[in-house]
């Protein structure tokens, strides 16, 4: 497993080049670098796929980024364990999954790409004006405090809707700004995001802009630079992937993902005994235990290698002279292997890291140590 030069590409745009390929619906063409373990994934298990997806934007988050993450769960967490909140959670998972997992914004990265170099212009206004519209966010938040502060359930919010039952966002806002008072980061967010004045000209079309600043057309009273509106933008996208990912790593379907994230393996030796390191995601190795067949199955064919060690797809490579002298050889005298499941992360910038199939990745922590059963079986030519 040896390492290669560095890639050029840190992890940002490599996760961004797979997002923009995939709001595609594949049909650009495939990009050159990109978290190839996202492919993998796809083709495997579509709700690991979407469980890492979900998971691996916060590797991108600065340390302030990571604050306000864990403060939103906290807001959401406040009563976790007590029979209303699993009811309200509840409510939210299966009444409101298909809106939260596939509501109408953009991918969690592509304002990435756009906030840097790209103009102000009436498409930046209606993407604000989008994200704006995206209502779970309010009542997610909302329901939540109110449960922490009142111990009631309340997810319906007559009282900030018109007679038409239509949501009226405005006062729920201002409602929102005032209970999130003590939450400083994620009050700071919110206010960001939900800015009244760039509420007021774009949501009423009531704007110009000039040399990358919005102006109202009544009274030029109102003047908004490139940088505000952008980072109003971002800061609703923030809440929004928080909330996304608060989500998925709630949803039930990850008790059955801890298998899942087995990106590879490499044969060694510890203290000329083989052991076999597997390397696993680490957001499925958190998950909980491995479920580990009652034995590990080597299928040796010519130059190939088929491993089989639990209950997911099982990993193919080269099989050689020097592997079955060095490794099979002296595993043959032992009766049980040692294996190590080791947790892993992409690989950013770092110095230190294993080269496997999909990419370059970076190990978190010592693995878990098992002792299997084996079973080689070599397939004459």
């Amino acid at each position: 497993m040896a390492h290669k030069k560095p890639q050029r590409m840190n992890l940002r745009n490599r996760i961004l080049n797979f997002e923009h390929w995939l709001s595609s619906d594949f049909k650009l063409a495939e990009p050159v670098i990109y978290q190839r373990e996202l492919l993998k994934l796809f083709s495997e298990n579509k709700d690991a796929f979407s469980y890492y997806r979900n998971w691996l934007f916060t590797l991108l988050f600065n340390k302030d980024e990571q604050e306000a993450l864990t403060e939103f769960k906290n807001i959401l967490d406040f009563k976790v364990g007590t029979s209303k909140h699993d009811q309200l959670l509840k409510h939210f998972l299966e009444n409101n999954s298909s809106e939260i997992f596939s509501q109408k914004r953009l991918n969690a990265f592509e304002i990435a790409l756009q906030a840097p170099n790209a103009d102000l212009n009436q498409n930046t206004c209606f993407l604000y004006q989008q994200y704006y519209e995206i209502e779970i966010l309010f009542i997610v938040l909302y329901s939540f405090i109110t449960l922490n502060k009142s111990d009631k359930i309340e997810v319906e919010l007559n009282k900030f809707r018109d007679r038409k039952s239509n949501l009226r966002k405005g006062v729920l806002i201002d409602n929102l700004k005032s209970k999130l008072r003590p939450y400083t980061l994620t009050h700071n967010l919110f206010k960001t995001a939900y800015n009244s004045k760039i509420r007021n000209v774009i949501g009423h079309n009531n704007y110009k802009i000039a040399e990358d600043i919005i102006e109202s057309l009544e009274d030029n009273t109102i003047k908004l630079s490139k940088d505000e509106v952008y980072r109003a933008i971002y800061s609703i996208q923030s809440l929004n992937n928080n909330l996304l990912y608060y989500f998925s790593s709630k949803n039930k379907l990850n008790d059955n993902l801890q298998n899942e994230g087995i990106l590879g393996m490499a044969f060694g030796l510890e203290e000329e005994l083989p052991v076999l390191s597997i390397f696993q995601l680490s957001c499925f190795y958190s998950l909980g235990d491995f479920k580990w067949a009652q034995k590990i199955i080597f299928s040796i064919r010519n130059n190939q290698i088929v491993t089989n060690f639990g209950f997911q797809s099982p990993i193919i490579g080269l099989y050689s002279k020097e592997l079955e002298q060095n490794w099979f050889s002296p595993l043959r005298k032992r009766k049980k292997l040692k294996i190590y499941l080791t947790p892993i992360v992409p690989r950013n910038e770092e110095a230190d890291f294993i080269t496997l199939d999909v990419g370059d990745f970076v190990v978190v922590e010592d693995g878990k140590r098992v002792d299997l059963e084996y079973e080689i079986n070599k397939y004459e030519p």
